[in-house]
């Protein structure tokens, strides 16, 4: 995340408005007192409750945390284990009825290739000798890419320290969600200047898990906040029951369009009139067909305008994806090999 001013303010609108309930962040360079403050902050609305761990030696450099979503998620009775000082938390966090959801949040190092196998293979250590439940989930900022198609130009990362992630994500039974949903899309969040682009950042989950998971999207809803892009995935409480889309609702914003008011004031008198000169037709039939025509004129208004920006967008976010689809990949001679 960006070193910005006003950036927990604008963490807490995006999770607000993208009703995100859990989130890892990197670099968050924050005290016991800043958290404290964000938490009881006016401007955050009190909708933050964040689980942050800190590098005491380096407080400037790197930090992770887990930030909770008040509005939708439960925050209390939380466990936290700060497993590595300022890469790696775990949090276990009551879920539904008695489960429970176990988050481990990573910020993997990104200073060297030995420096990266050394994180997992600690990570590695630590479950093999100290009592710590497995995650549900292992999401954050690898800072290595397990396949070729996740480097724009093509290349494996460094064999070793992509065998030291494949070995800790084995031993905990994780999968790449993203990867198992979408096995041949290329798609990135991080990008260079140079050019190059990289699926650094992921979302493994437990193969129970993965049956309750929908929706796995990498989007630009976060905006300026960071330079890396956002990786989200619905996860459904077993057992849920299903929810449906609802009822439509005309968007409040109509409600200051000359042209669609006009429209609905004018269709509506015409239902009185109709009243007064025609009896045979039960006014509710006839409100059933005013509500219909109002809604019918409701979603085609709506499409021409704050729809037109949308579908701009939609087919910006196509066009870069086709044209990330059809780059060349780099000569086989200059990539590394595991």
């Amino acid at each position: 995340m960006k070193n910005k001013e006003d950036k927990w303010p604008h963490l807490s609108r995006l999770m607000f408005d993208e009703r995100i309930g859990i989130m890892a962040v990197g670099e968050t360079h924050l005290t016991e007192a800043q958290i404290e403050e964000i938490e009881e902050a006016a401007m955050g609305r009190k909708r933050l409750r964040i689980f942050n761990s800190i590098d005491p030696d380096h407080p400037n450099k790197g930090g992770v945390a887990v930030v909770l979503n008040r509005d939708i998620t439960n925050t209390e009775n939380i466990k936290v284990r700060r497993l590595i000082p300022g890469r790696a938390i775990l949090v276990t966090i009551p879920w539904h009825n008695k489960l429970t959801l176990t988050v481990l949040a990573v910020y993997a190092p990104a200073g060297s290739p030995a420096e990266n196998k050394a994180f997992w293979e600690e990570l590695h250590r630590l479950w093999m000798t100290e009592n710590l439940p497995v995650p549900d989930v292992m999401l954050g900022d690898m800072n290595i890419v397990e396949d070729a198609i996740d480097r724009l130009p093509h290349r494996t990362d460094d064999a070793g320290a992509a065998h030291a992630l494949a070995d800790f994500k084995r031993i905990l039974e994780l999968k790449d969600g993203w990867r198992m949903t979408y096995p041949d899309t290329k798609q990135y969040t991080f990008s260079r200047g140079t050019g190059s682009h990289s699926r650094i950042d992921r979302i493994y989950v437990s193969p129970t898990l993965f049956k309750k998971c929908r929706h796995w999207d990498i989007s630009d809803a976060a905006g300026d906040l960071t330079d890396h892009r956002l990786i989200s995935v619905n996860i459904c409480a077993p057992g849920a029951p299903y929810i449906g889309p609802g009822r439509y609702a005309i968007p409040l914003y109509l409600m200051n369009d000359v042209t669609f008011m006009e429209y609905a004031v004018k269709t509506g008198a015409q239902l009185f009139d109709e009243e007064e000169s025609d009896e045979s037709e039960n006014i509710q039939v006839r409100f059933k067909k005013f509500k219909d025509m109002v809604g019918t004129f409701a979603k085609a208004r709506a499409s021409l305008t704050i729809g037109a920006l949308e579908q701009k967008k939609l087919k910006l976010q196509k066009k870069r994806n086709n044209l990330l689809e059809d780059r060349p990949e780099a000569d086989p001679a200059t990539q590394q090999r595991r």
